[in-house]
């Protein structure tokens, strides 16, 4: 029982700390500007019910993948290491998204911005993913799985609520 409770206490704080709601709300309230309440909520309900599902089926198929192409979790680990040690220096040293974003793309994306810049990669992005896939690897027990699936409803649920 405690081996389930710290693998979910795990599984939450390194997806939320991934999928960051609180830093993903400002460029949501940016996005949606323009819309009402009623948009804006219908919008990140989507968009949270999406990357939902889609952190699901890399949970659940991302081991699968893998063997398809050829890759180890342990090989898989060591580059996801590297990638997010070589983010964690960029922020480290304040440098800038090299990607630039004008007023009016963002308005042009406003039509239905929910799956896609919002749930994905916003919110189910690559850290998420590759994260989900290491964890579900490393839940070897029924409850440890169902642990991680309520640890990611609870963070879509966060999502959604901030």
């Amino acid at each position: 029982m405690t081996e389930t409770l710290t693998f979910g206490l795990l599984a939450f704080t390194s997806l939320f700390t991934l999928i960051n709601p609180l830093g993903t709300m400002p460029v949501f309230m940016a996005m949606t500007s323009e819309l009402s309440v009623e948009e804006r909520n219908r919008t990140a309900r989507k968009a949270s019910v999406v990357a939902f599902f889609t952190i699901i089926a890399f949970a659940l198929t991302g081991q699968l993948l893998f063997n398809f192409f050829g890759i180890s979790v342990n090989s898989f680990r060591v580059v996801g290491g590297i990638i997010f040690f070589i983010m964690g220096m960029d922020m480290l040293q304040a440098r800038l998204s090299q990607v630039k974003i004008r007023d009016n793309e963002v308005k042009s994306y406003v039509s239905d911005i929910s799956i896609t810049p919002l749930a994905i990669p916003m919110i189910c992005g690559p850290g998420a993913i590759t994260t989900v896939i290491l964890l579900m690897e490393d839940a070897n027990t029924i409850p440890k799985k169902l642990t991680l699936f309520v640890a990611i409803f609870l963070i879509m649920l966060l999502t959604y609520i901030i």
